[in-house]
Parts: structure tokens; sequence; C-alpha cells
């Protein structure tokens, strides 16, 4: 099989007016794909009339017509008389949400199976794994890049081919209640937690309210099939078998021998390049060769295996799908310039985040010199000073050379102590860096990363100027 391309959803107008409980029109006629941007309009499309502080998409809704929108949904009456058909309704991003519903529902009947992902952490990283493994064996379509909010998800239903046999959607948030939101959409029959970190802490205010965030997702799903899976390893999600009634039937897997994981992997060997490990389920074992390093990438290819699993893929079959997988774009991404490799992993940070690309880093140094380049983590709150100055300890027993920006230049600075170079502008950390590294030809592997907000992408763009 294969992964599936999008395909813009084909909807009968009164199914979306079934779906939305409005009276349906006199005469039916058919939508073919949704957008919510007048510029990425096609004919036949359905125009959804966005609102938010500083937009507002009712404004917009002749222009959709003009491009070749057959239908408008709106959540304030037209300032002009529309050429085309339209629904209003309170709130168009819910609607978006309900029409996503819909058609996932469509699907599940014809027999798609719907996964959802959520974590912490390497969401995005296990949903490309999954995705990747399971179109070895189904036809498989899942979110592209990170559409995984309460408008990148519909984004991505609605986009979801008839032929895919599985569908898997990435779910993010930020606060209590919008994975609950996501899943209500989705209902998932399968869904897997990466991991329970302290990613928008600042937000939810403790780890404890930022598992149960992360488990809203099991709301979505039936108790009596849904399947979740889930990594030992996470002290937070290894108590949920001890839950009464447990949420639905778990999963657990292993990459440190914890007896209650059924999927374990062993005889776990890094080198610069790779990482090798043996597979055991149910008697059966394989071995694993992933492309990449990092210890957290044993879990989390663990996680994808699992799913396969319960999707009826062999322990084989899974664990040889996983030797030609590939990375999504800055994460984990090498660049060898010259002497220097360097090691793009900047989509997004947080202390767990941070920790595993810091280990991987003395993994894939092999020796050569370390360089650690990071940027601040957002959405920290009140635990942001801490979590850099325990990060900045940890650089200064990891790396050789450590270069930080951003609001926490200071904390990360004093937690690493004499030595490192700390700048609260990105441009005066490129600066120095640049300046540095023209002066030493000295072999070295050079790790970029930082929240997203930090844009990391410029330092790397820096580097390969002077290095080309």
């Amino acid at each position: 099989m294969a992964m599936c391309a999008p395909t813009p959803a084909t909807v009968q107008a009164n199914t979306l007016c079934q779906w939305l409980q409005m009276p349906p029109f006199a005469e039916d006629f058919t939508v073919t794909g949704f957008s919510t941007d007048t510029r990425t309009i096609v004919p036949g499309n359905c125009f959804l009339a966005l609102k938010g502080e500083n937009f507002n998409g009712n404004l917009y809704a002749q222009a959709a017509a003009e491009q070749g929108a057959v239908l408008c949904i709106l959540s304030q009456q037209p300032t002009e008389p529309l050429t085309v058909p339209y629904l209003l309704v309170e709130d168009c991003v819910r609607a978006y949400g309900i029409i996503a519903a819909g058609y996932l529902e469509q699907l599940r009947q014809q027999g798609t199976r719907i996964i959802g992902i959520t974590g912490s952490s390497g969401k995005t990283t296990v949903k490309d794994m999954t995705a990747h493994v399971l179109s070895k064996g189904f036809a498989t379509y899942c979110t592209a890049g990170n559409h995984n909010n309460h408008i990148g998800l519909p984004y991505t239903a609605l986009r979801a081919p008839k032929e895919a046999e599985i569908v898997i959607l990435e779910m993010g948030m930020n606060h209590t209640g919008e994975i609950a939101y996501l899943t209500g959409i989705a209902h998932p029959e399968l869904s897997i937690i990466t991991n329970v970190g302290t990613a928008h802490i600042g937000n939810l205010g403790s780890q404890q309210a930022i598992f149960d965030a992360k488990m809203e997702i099991t709301q979505g799903m039936r108790q009596e099939s849904g399947i979740l899976v889930l990594p030992a390893e996470d002290a937070h999600l290894a108590l949920v078998q001890q839950q009464s009634p447990l949420p639905c039937n778990l999963r657990y897997s292993s990459r440190t021998g914890l007896p209650f994981a059924a999927l374990q992997a062993e005889n776990i060997r890094e080198t610069a390049t790779e990482t090798r490990f043996t597979a055991s389920y149910a008697g059966a074992t394989a071995e694993v060769t992933l492309p990449m390093t990092g210890i957290h990438n044993v879990s989390n290819s663990l996680l994808a295996i699992d799913a396969a699993l319960a999707c009826g893929m062999s322990l084989q079959e899974a664990a040889a799908a996983l030797a030609d997988f590939a990375p999504g774009a800055m994460r984990s991404e090498r660049v060898v310039l010259g002497n220097l490799t360097v090691i793009q992993d900047y989509y997004n940070a947080n202390p767990e985040a941070m920790r595993a690309s810091l280990a991987a880093l003395q993994t894939i140094a092999s020796g050569a010199k370390r360089i650690a380049v990071l940027g601040n983590m957002n959405e920290l709150g009140t635990y942001a000073a801490k979590a850099h100055r325990e990060l900045g300890a940890l650089v200064k027993a990891s790396a050789d050379a450590a270069y930080f920006c951003g609001v926490n230049h200071a904390d990360f600075a004093s937690g690493h102590g004499a030595g490192c170079h700390a700048f609260e502008q990105q441009s005066d950390l490129i600066t120095q860096l640049c300046a540095d590294l023209a002066a030493d030809d000295t072999k070295a592997v050079l790790l970029i990363k930082g929240s997203r907000g930090m844009k990391m992408e410029n330092v790397f763009a820096a580097i390969s100027q002077i290095k080309s």
C-alpha cells in the first residue's frame, strides 16, 4: 500500500445542512473542497468565513464567490447581495469542526480507521513514524506538518481521500479542553499519547493538569473497543493502568524492560548515524534499524510499532518498515557543511525535548567537538527561570561550547556558569557564533534548538553563508 495524497472532500450541500442542523436548500448541489482563505478558493469550494481579532472573513464572501465558491458559511449577514447560496451560523470555527466530524463519520462508516496522536513532545515524529509504518500495509493518510489545532484538524480531515483505510490525526493543545474538542471531532478508535512533559505548563499550572488534558483524547473513544497506546517509561501514563474503570483498552511498550509492557525493546545500540534494537512481542522478535539517533526515538518507534500491531500488521512487517523512515523538516535533520555537522532540530522545544536532543548530540558527535546553540523555551510561565537554569547546567555537562539566546538567556547562563555566550537578541548570538566558527576549523557537531517562536532557522542560514 502507500501514503494517500490529500483530496478535497466532496459533500452534498444538503448533507452539510443536515450536519449543521439547518433547513435544506430547495435544490441540492455538490460542494467539492473547503477553504477558509479566498486566496486558495477553487471552483466548487465551500468558503468558511473565519473571524478573529484582526480579520473578518465575512467581508470576503463575495470575493470567494467570484473565485468560484459555490457555497459560503458565514457568521454574520453579508454586507452585499451574494451571487451564491450561503448558510448563517453562530460560529464558523464550530461549523468547520462539525462538518469535519460528519465527513470523518462517513469515512468510518465505509471502514476507515481513525487514529489520534497527542503528547507533550514527539507527537509529530510519532505521527510520521506511525503513518510510515502503516502505509506499508494500508492506504494511509495523515496530518501534514502540524495542522493539529481547532482549525488545522478540520483542515486535515476534509482532505482525507475516500480510499484511505487509515486516517491519522495529530492533536495539539496548550489549554484544558482543547484535546476534548478535537477528539470530539475525530472520535479515534486508536489513540497514542507520546508522553506527559512540561510543555505549556505555564498555561496549565502543573504536570498533573497536563496529564489530565492529554487524557481528554479518550473522551472521544469508545471505552469497550477503543485502544490507547502508551509508553511505559512515562510515570504519569504508567498509572493509567490503575484507573477504574479503564478509559479504554491499554497497550504499553517499554525500552527499559518494564514488565507490564507487552512490547519491549532490547539490546539497544546507538551509533553516530543510526539506532538498532530488538523488538519483542508475544514470543516473537524482530530487529529494528532506525536511520536516526536519540534514545527517545526508540520509545517513539515502539509506539508506532504497537499501533501497527493493533491494526493487524505483524511484528516483522512493522519493524522492517522503519528502516527507511526519515524525520520531517527541522526535526533532527542533519546537514554537513565542511568540517561542521549541523543538527537542525528547531521545530519546537520544551525541557524534555531539549534533554533528548542534548543526549543525541553526544552520540552523534562521537568524539568531535560538541556545540549547543539553544533558544528560549516558551510557555513555561513561572517555571521558566528554573527550567532554563537546569538546562544550562545540563549543557555544561553535554557540550564543549554553548550559545544561548532569548528572554531567559541570563537563566541559561546562570545554570551553565563561566564559558558560555548568552544574548537576549538572536542577532548578537549569530554574530558571535559566526565569528567563532570562522576562526575554528575543528571538526564539530552543532545542535540548533529552540521554541518555534525563536525562529532558530535564522542561525542555520547565517552558518550556511560562512560555511558555503
